[in-house]
């Protein structure tokens, strides 16, 4: 089970739906760490009552995530190199391009984790360098 959401937070406060709760502690415990990465590992107990209550909707978001899309989505074994038909080849999201444009999880990441995240304060929007950080 998550540390930080419980399946009482996730359905009753934040009324999720996409993951039951056999399935609800690998799902959440996934989407906490990439919650967590995402919030540079800000310790939870330091956070003011709106930064966590944000923490916590993105957990529950991403957790939603992972469960339409599968914890192999995160996991990397699934490959999705895409498909072709005729002439046309569509690319899947193993593409170069996906992890350039993001980093490498730019496309596990719930658009809704990263709102709430970006809302709270706790994303942080300098570039680390060696030796410091362009801020």
């Amino acid at each position: 089970m998550s540390a930080t959401v419980d399946y009482s937070y996730y359905t009753d406060v934040y009324l999720g739906t996409e993951a039951d709760e056999a399935s609800f502690p690998a799902l959440s415990a996934r989407a906490e760490d990439i919650v967590g990465a995402m919030a540079r590992w800000t310790d939870p107990t330091e956070m003011s009552a709106f930064q966590l209550t944000l923490y916590k909707k993105a957990i529950c978001s991403q957790t939603d995530f992972l469960a339409v899309n599968g914890l192999d989505s995160v996991t990397g074994s699934r490959s999705d190199n895409g498909f072709t038909v005729g002439k046309v080849h569509v690319n899947g999201r193993a593409g170069s391009e996906q992890k350039s444009a993001g980093g490498a999880m730019a496309g596990n990441v719930s658009p809704m984790a990263a709102l709430y995240l970006e809302q709270s304060g706790l994303m942080n929007p300098a570039v680390p360098v060696v030796g410091g950080c362009v801020c």
